[in-house]
């Protein structure tokens, strides 16, 4: 998020399936098409992802992992299926409960796979009867996966109230703490200086920011939230980053700006803009590109 002094703050990361692969690819070939040709195009991350995925296989096919009730997730797979189809790789679209072991091999449909590409959250794997045969399989270096299941803990929020408790941050990310471990009407009585949000969301979703509610409202979404942790779930509180506008020809927006990291490389951009503070499925995926001014550095 571009904060109001001009700086960049990292709320979190997406490690366990991040998204936006067709946007990011298709939006700057469409800028260029229709006559946009000025500046550098920087996101490289679908033919890198595909090239990775093909190491990963050496030779074999690839399977991919998706919910398939979910179209924005199949647009994703269809796509990275695709790419791999035309570099020569073999890709089995399935859902999750698909891979069982037989005979050494991790198999899809009878069908061995070397690679194992999961674009479905690993929390909701869990209760799978065929999580064994995918741990087997990977022990044994069967099959390689992308992304790794060990990074559900990259990929919870909780991770930057950890860093936090440990000393371990920066500017660049704001103030974070496990919900639990907050004073209620500390969070409550300063409404419009934190969000709330559970530690495993996505797309927004569970995603409460306090200035965008009323006083009346925001007791109620901690007390709820607060609830879900006492069962189990983790929550945390994060303080609001109150963001610049960027001028657009729809009127001022915000933007958040995601950066694809590959094997530790940054691999290109993802980015949304907001009328509000909350990015969520209604957000507008936008293309980015790096201009280099004279004198002056990307």
């Amino acid at each position: 998020l571009l904060d109001t002094d001009g700086g960049w703050k990292a709320c979190e990361i997406n490690a366990d399936c991040p998204g936006g692969h067709n946007e990011a690819l298709g939006l700057p070939r469409l800028a260029r098409a229709a006559g946009f040709s000025s500046a550098h195009d920087p996101t490289h991350v679908v033919p890198r992802l595909v090239a990775r995925l093909r190491e990963l296989a050496d030779g074999g096919a690839v399977g991919i992992l998706h919910a398939t009730g979910y179209a924005e997730d199949l647009q994703v797979c269809a796509l990275v299926a695709r790419e791999l189809e035309r570099a020569g790789t073999q890709a089995i679209l399935a859902p999750p409960t698909a891979p069982h072991f037989r005979r050494g091999d991790l198999c899809i449909h009878g069908r061995p796979v070397r690679a194992l590409y999961r674009y479905f959250p690993t929390e909701w794997m869990s209760g799978q009867r065929n999580v064994g045969d995918i741990a087997r399989a990977i022990e044994a270096g069967r099959v390689r996966t992308l992304t790794s299941p060990g990074h559900i803990f990259a990929q919870s929020k909780l991770a930057f109230a950890r860093a936090w408790a440990h000393g371990g941050t920066s500017e660049a990310i704001p103030d974070t703490h496990e919900l639990t471990e907050t004073d209620r009407d500390a969070i409550v009585g300063a409404r419009a200086a934190w969000v709330v949000k559970r530690s495993m969301g996505r797309v927004g979703d569970q995603v409460f920011v306090g200035d965008l509610f009323r006083d009346d409202e925001w007791g109620p979404v901690v007390d709820h939230a607060r609830a879900c942790a006492a069962k189990g779930e983790r929550w945390i509180a994060q303080r609001f980053v109150r963001q610049r506008p960027l001028p657009t020809p729809w009127g001022d927006r915000f933007v958040t700006l995601g950066a694809y990291v590959l094997d530790g490389r940054f691999a290109g951009y993802f980015a949304r803009i907001t009328p509000r503070s909350h990015v969520s499925h209604d957000a507008l995926c936008v293309p980015v590109f790096v201009s280099t001014e004279e004198g002056r550095s990307p």
